[in-house]
């Protein structure tokens, strides 16, 4: 069984037995409370196989059980109370050990969960980007091709023009003007300029539009606005279309979010306070409802900050004796 999850698994089992895991030490929190220090976390480890092979032998029936989850119900064991008394130990400072070490190894877990997660996605992309790449080399590869197929033709069709005696040396030189510009402006030379062209097209079609209706005499002035600004909308889509997608900004999201909320509020007053027809008790009455729903607002946009599981140092301590931690409590 995979370490991190062994000792996830028992973290959860330790909570459920030991109570509430302190966060730290707070005004008036009890020495037993107090963050461990890396020589009582060497002393945890030096001592933790004794109390297992008393546990074991006192309870020789329950030796397949993972010996934290049994340790944690031997809090008022009298027994293994005077065990730890006489290895120096103060009954709760042993369990508040006992109940923060596998904590840590469960968030320790839990982190390598989440930036295994995070490179998976990230070679995901990186997967997707090779695949996008690959299409569109080979949509270039085509296009040339079939470019190459073009350049075939018309070159075949120019000799055969050149070669044709029955037409007249001037009237053969304007027939291969034409062809060759009307092959140049029909061809586009790769995908980014076919984009490009079918851009430049629908741009033109939505201008022929646009020229038809402000010149048509039989429309109604609505319904030519009308019209006008629905391809107008298709301008504008268009245009969005062809903008690159920037990467979402949680603070400007935000910022810009505070500023619809204030406008709002604003508009809201001069609506009421230009309102000649509100009583003045009820125009009163709903700007300061007006007023309470904008602190109300303000207020839901500030976010405490979250309260560790455990002291930093503790977790630092865990993590630098992570492995031998972890099997330790396994039974390793």
């Amino acid at each position: 069984m995979n370490k991190q999850v062994v000792a996830a698994a028992l973290g959860v089992l330790l909570l459920s037995a030991s109570g509430t895991i302190q966060a730290g030490p707070t005004p008036g929190t009890t020495p037993e409370q107090a963050p461990f220090t890396k020589a009582e976390l060497d002393k945890f480890l030096g001592d933790y196989p004794e109390f297992t092979q008393w546990l074991h032998k006192q309870r020789a029936a329950t030796q397949a059980v993972h010996t934290p989850w049994i340790l944690s119900g031997m809090r008022f064991d009298s027994g293994f109370t005077a065990l730890l008394k006489e290895k120096g130990w103060k009954s709760d400072r042993f369990f508040y050990l006992l109940n923060h070490v596998n904590t840590g190894l469960m968030l320790a877990a839990s982190e390598k969960s989440q930036a295994e997660a995070e490179a998976r996605r990230a070679q995901a992309q990186k997967e997707q980007e090779a695949r996008n790449a690959q299409a569109q080399k080979e949509m270039q590869e085509s296009l040339n091709a079939s470019n190459q197929r073009m350049r075939e033709q018309l070159k075949a069709q120019q000799d055969q023009i050149r070669a044709n005696p029955y037409i007249p040396p001037y009237e053969k030189q304007r027939i291969l003007d034409q062809m060759n510009r009307t092959t140049t402006a029909s061809a586009p030379t790769d995908a980014a300029a076919m984009a490009e062209a079918a851009k430049t097209q629908q741009a033109q079609w939505i201008a022929a539009q646009e020229q038809q209706l402000r010149n048509n005499p039989y429309l109604h002035p609505m319904q030519r606005q009308q019209a006008l600004a629905q391809l107008q909308q298709a301008r504008n889509a268009m245009q969005r279309a062809s903008t690159p997608v920037k990467p979402l900004d949680p603070e400007a999201a935000r910022a810009e979010m505070i500023t619809l909320h204030s406008t709002w509020y604003e508009n809201q007053r001069k609506v009421l306070n230009n309102n000649p027809t509100i009583p003045a008790a009820q125009k009163k009455a709903q700007l300061e409802q007006l007023q309470a729903s904008e602190q109300q607002f303000k207020a839901s946009l500030v976010t405490p900050a979250p309260t560790p599981l455990l002291p930093p140092e503790e977790q630092k301590l865990i993590e630098a004796n992570q492995q031998r931690l972890t099997e330790l409590l396994a039974g390793k």
